[in-house]
């Protein structure tokens, strides 16, 4: 017997082809929708950082025996050890007696650190230009001592 077939598409073929053309189009947004999100995932990163940079100081501060702030510095003494927070460059670091540079905020385009009433505000302006403030209390009188 004769083979029918020719050389060109089937119509089965041509159904599977324009299917798999179908749904790769589909998926063109999706991708689109990712590359334009970047910079939102960005900021959620951020904003998370943020929140691990304000638990680590809020420990810290409740922990310590005296708190200062000089020179847009944040100065702590727990245990006869003195721990800095302080901007350096984009950065904010911690310092513990002058020695080391552990980074624990970074890409903030401003930060200050203001002294408040047995505590601290601490406010940061980040690449975004998202304003984040934190205002930590310690419990501590005049003198540096715990109260009762």
């Amino acid at each position: 017997m004769k083979q029918l077939r020719s050389q060109g598409f089937t119509f089965l073929e041509m159904l599977i082809a324009f299917s798999t053309f179908l749904i790769i189009v589909s998926l063109f947004p999706l991708f689109f929708q990712m590359l334009l999100q970047n910079g939102f995932v960005e900021e959620r990163l951020q904003r998370m950082e943020w929140e691990v940079f304000a638990a680590q100081v809020k420990k810290e501060v409740r922990m310590c025996d005296s708190l200062t702030v000089e020179n847009n510095r944040l100065i702590l003494k727990i245990n006869n050890e003195s721990i800095m927070y302080e901007s350096y460059g984009t950065d904010i670091r911690r310092r513990v007696d002058l020695k080391g540079h552990e980074v624990m905020l970074q890409n903030m385009n401003k930060v200050v650190f203001d002294k408040v009433k047995k505590g601290v505000r601490i406010s940061v302006e980040d690449q975004f230009k998202q304003m984040e403030s934190v205002i930590i209390r310690a419990i501590v009188d005049e003198d540096g001592l715990y109260g009762p």
